[in-house]
């Protein structure tokens, strides 16, 4: 399997253990304060909104222990983090422990030897450049397809956050590309 085949079976995982959430239980969701953040966010919002399920949100320049703790302190059994999160991934990992943590985002990822029970949907994990190839807007859009077919139809909202990040130099690559076509189907 190549890499883009390694990152759709990490996306469908994770759609996966995103489905098994009881309904009932609020999350919390945290996303970055850019663009393309704010475009991974309300995509997050409409399959959350669709499951319907109650949530919570945040907007926030970045992400760092005391934000976290803030973050710990709070009744949520469930996090969400959108294009953000991969670079403090062993802070979320201490400071969130035993609560349910998605982290969907396409930008470096922390050196560490384990995730715990992170849910971590990242194309770097697959050897595929987040950076140029896909947004957090995108990874999101890729998440909520995966979960919920019908959210396709937000592609677009997707591209807006890959332009955002500067992603389209004379064109898309493979991944942004694929979400372009889709956007105008």
């Amino acid at each position: 399997m190549d890499c883009y085949g390694q990152f759709d079976e990490q996306i469908k995982r994770a759609a996966e253990a995103f489905k098994r959430i009881d309904k009932k239980e609020a999350v919390r969701l945290i996303s970055h304060l850019d663009a393309d953040g704010i475009s991974a966010c309300s995509v997050m919002i409409k399959l959350l909104s669709n499951e319907n399920m109650k949530y919570s949100v945040s907007i926030v320049q970045q992400l760092n222990k005391a934000l976290l703790s803030q973050l710990a302190s709070e009744p949520y059994n469930c996090f969400i983090f959108t294009d953000i999160g991969s670079g403090v991934v062993s802070d979320i990992k201490e400071l969130l422990k035993g609560r349910k943590v998605f982290i969907l985002d396409h930008h470096s990822i922390e050196k560490t030897d384990d995730f715990g029970s992170i849910v971590l949907v990242n194309p770097h994990l697959c050897g595929i450049d987040g950076g140029k190839e896909i947004s957090g807007a995108g990874v999101v859009f890729k998440f909520a397809c995966a979960a919920d077919k019908n959210m396709e139809e937000f592609a677009h909202i997707a591209i807006i956050g890959a332009i955002g990040d500067l992603q389209e130099q004379n064109g898309f690559l493979r991944l942004n590309g694929e979400i372009l076509r889709i956007a105008v189907e």
